[in-house]
């Protein structure tokens, strides 16, 4: 059973912002500190200070022979069977931070070359140089950074969903102001007796990018194969055409995979490191829901075009306009992730004397919505949507409504989801009216748009979605309407 499905949700896995964990056991996915410090995004910034700045100070801590607060540091790192995230199997119990662990992995920071000469700097470099901190330590020891962080993003998904929650206590956060672990009372989902925590698509991985096997297979090796060649050494076969060659399985004999091999031999070879280093991907793109759902015990295959006959069954109107709201979340969730992510319901602004329907955050490198900030230079770190559930046309109102949400801090994209447009030629005037470079720029789809939307979703088709978009935006600020 997922969550989706003990919460009774409705929603398979490209309309849900977080991964659909099982109710009652693990999903090998891992949160990654160098995949968070990629991301573009004030959330992910945030984040990845955190991680930077607590790792750092338990470095400084060892280097400066300050055990105790070393020790102190790493005292509450535990186990975060609350995300259902690892390998375990069964009930959720996962592999790596535990409470007799924190002072194993204070015994091999501080006994680590790495550590005492300042060459480790970042946590995700734990995975090169540090025996037996590895993928799911790394993977915990981020989660109970960012938990705070976590626990705030679970609370707007609730909200979102309409998940029902209780008070808990959240389990030890780091506080970056203060420098210190925290506990607190939070409200948090809860099955059984067991709290959840969500995690977002946009967090998982596979595996960790920074990777010590990898470095020894692609670069160390390869370099020690060139070395013996030079050398001539007994290592090196010479073929029938004459070429030389020394194979890996010979070198491997005599130089093994071990952290402490690995971090000698980046010493004597910094060239050999900082080119691993400099290969290493300056972005990345978040797990697609397909990729998601390949690491399901049971995987589930998602046809995002079922959602049309669910949107034609809505009848517009007050009485079914929250089914409607609860649908187009979904919707746009499972057309635009993921260069829209972390939908959240009904934000609040000017002090919450207002509020905005829905916002995403927009991770958009490339199609229309990263083309939107890089090529059309709208500030959009933000996409503001409405939705209206009206049988008649949006007029003014409505879009002075929405104009009204844009801001520079905000962004200057809006959304209008709405059920028909029946004058198309009087709407786009209306936006027309509305727009401006200082104030923002508006776009409206409604349920047939909605359709083709989801139409070419599901054939894969992202290059329609991002000219369809542009058509729309091209009809606002030239003189010409789609074809």
């Amino acid at each position: 059973m997922r969550i989706s499905e003990y919460f009774e949700l409705d929603k398979g896995q490209p309309e849900l912002d977080f991964v659909d964990v099982p109710a009652y056991g693990d999903i090998p996915l891992y949160l990654d500190p160098y995949a968070i410090s990629l991301q573009v995004g004030s959330w992910f910034e945030e984040c990845h200070e955190t991680i930077y700045g607590y790792f750092s100070l338990v470095l400084d801590s060892i280097r400066r022979g300050r055990d105790d607060r070393a020790m102190e540091l790493l005292s509450k790192l535990r186990e975060p069977n609350e995300t259902h995230l690892g390998l375990s199997q069964g009930r959720p119990s996962g592999r790596g931070v535990g409470r007799l662990q924190s002072s194993e992995i204070f015994d091999r920071l501080s006994k680590s070359e790495a550590v005492r000469t300042g060459h480790l700097r970042d946590l995700a470099d734990c995975e090169l140089v540090i025996p037996g901190i590895a993928r799911d330590k790394i993977s915990d020891i981020t989660t109970n950074i960012t938990r705070y962080f976590l626990i705030k993003y679970t609370q707007s998904q609730c909200s979102l969903y309409g998940i029902d929650t209780m008070e808990v206590q959240s389990g030890f956060y780091w506080d970056p102001d203060n420098m210190e672990w925290r506990n607190a009372y939070e409200k948090l989902p809860v099955i059984g007796s067991q709290k959840l925590i969500l995690i977002p698509k946009a967090l998982v991985r596979y595996d960790l990018i920074i990777n010590h096997r990898t470095y020894y297979n692609n670069f160390i090796l390869h370099y020690l194969q060139t070395e013996h060649i030079e050398a001539g050494t007994s290592l090196v076969r010479t073929l029938k055409s004459g070429e030389k060659r020394v194979y890996k399985k010979d070198l491997k004999e005599i130089f093994r995979c071990s952290k402490d091999n690995i971090y000698n031999f980046s010493q004597e070879h910094p060239q050999v490191f900082e080119d691993y280093k400099d290969s290493l991907p300056q972005t990345i793109d978040f797990l697609t829901n397909d990729k998601i759902e390949d690491k399901q015990r049971e995987p589930a295959e998602h046809d995002v075009s079922e959602l049309i006959p669910s949107l034609q069954k809505i009848e517009p109107g007050n009485e079914q306009a929250s089914d409607y709201h609860n649908l187009i979340v979904g919707i746009l969730e499972a057309i635009f992730y993921p260069q829209l992510y972390r939908p959240v319901k009904e934000q609040e602004i000017h002090e919450g004397r207002k509020r905005i329907d829905i916002v995403f955050n927009n991770a958009g490198k490339e199609g229309f919505f990263g083309n939107l900030i890089s090529i059309q230079r709208v500030h959009a770190p933000y996409i503001m949507v409405e939705c209206k559930n009206y049988s008649s046309d949006p007029k003014n109102p409505e879009l002075d409504q929405l104009m009204g949400r844009l801001s520079p801090r905000r962004g200057r994209f809006g959304i209008m989801v709405c059920r028909s447009v029946k004058d198309k030629n009087t709407l786009l005037k209306r936006c027309k009216d509305v727009f401006n470079d200082d104030n923002g720029y508006i776009i409206v789809l409604d349920d047939k748009d909605i359709v083709t939307l989801l139409t070419a979703k599901a054939a894969g088709n992202e290059g329609y979605i991002s000219d369809f978009l542009d058509d729309k935006y091209r009809a606002l600020v030239f003189d010409q309407s789609r074809s």
